[in-house]
């Protein structure tokens, strides 16, 4: 392997502690509405204002809120305050940062552009199916699912945002298997810089493994089954290694959660048409 897996982690670690590590950043716009969320005096009309600065902002926070996944009312929503409404104020600052794990990202390589548009991608994926499965077991917030499966591997954007030329110096193979090693712990790293909720930093640090110091969370376990799920069904995680020789009903996350075939038959049947949805939200 080109780079040692170990020298690189700590690479990252000094360049995070000295605040050398070149991270993803959040847009100004996100850091405002953040501020407003957690002011009483301040409403949807005002984050409507710092949102419409942004285009991408903008034109995706309504796409989402008149997208099935949370149009409730069936009634079409054609301004930002309308939609922040809808979304909520919290809720539409987690999308924000959702977003910009997917988009705001300042990678010039096509290697490495190539990289975080598959992990964008399976993201997606996930996000589809864990809004829908949530939906179905009722244990945890669709929504919160949904962020779930946008935020769990932005540690693949925090290493390569960081450490770009160590991993533009690998090969395929040797960039997947670093990612694969190191994308926990540095999105865990990432979404406390980000200032996110604990739900999230947990599941961007322990999703994926099962140990001791896994958190007991729903949010985890949902995001596990799906990617199992997935991973059965040709969409294979390319970060996180699925076990094998395992009946998809036993494995650990499924079984805590209660799922069934019916619950795994009905999210296979969301995700073609959920993901479509998605990537045209994102596109």
């Amino acid at each position: 392997m080109s780079v040692d897996a170990f020298k690189l982690a700590q690479e990252i670690r000094r360049r995070f502690a000295e605040g050398d590590a070149r991270l993803p950043v959040l847009p100004e716009a996100v850091i405002k509405v953040r501020k407003m969320v957690n002011d009483k005096d301040k409403g949807a009309a005002d984050i409507a204002k710092v949102i419409a600065t942004d285009s991408t902002f903008s034109t995706t926070v309504l796409r989402i809120a008149n997208s099935a996944r949370f149009k409730a009312s069936g009634i079409e929503i054609r301004n930002l305050s309308m939609a922040i409404q809808r979304l909520g104020g919290r809720r539409t600052l987690q999308l924000m940062t959702a977003i910009s794990s997917q988009i705001h990202l300042a990678v010039k390589a096509p290697d490495l552009q190539a990289l975080l548009r598959e992990s964008a991608q399976h993201s997606l994926l996930v996000a589809a199916a864990a809004q829908h499965l949530a939906r179905l077991v009722g244990s945890v917030d669709p929504e919160e699912a949904f962020m779930g499966g946008m935020l769990f591997d932005v540690g693949v954007a925090a290493i390569i945002c960081a450490v770009p030329d160590e991993i533009a110096a690998c090969d395929d193979q040797e960039r997947h298997e670093l990612l694969r090693q190191l994308h926990r712990e540095m999105g865990g790293r990432l979404l406390t810089y980000w200032e996110m909720p604990d739900a999230f930093i947990a599941l961007a640090s322990h999703h994926g493994v099962e140990a001791d110091d896994r958190p007991r969370e729903n949010l985890i376990d949902v995001i596990d089954a799906v990617q199992f799920l997935l991973s059965e069904t040709g969409h294979a995680s390319p970060f996180d290694i699925m076990p094998e020789g395992i009946d998809i009903l036993h494995y650990p996350p499924m079984k805590r959660l209660g799922l069934n075939e019916t619950h795994l038959a009905a999210v296979e049947v969301e995700l073609e048409d959920g993901f479509a949805e998605l990537a045209a939200i994102f596109s």
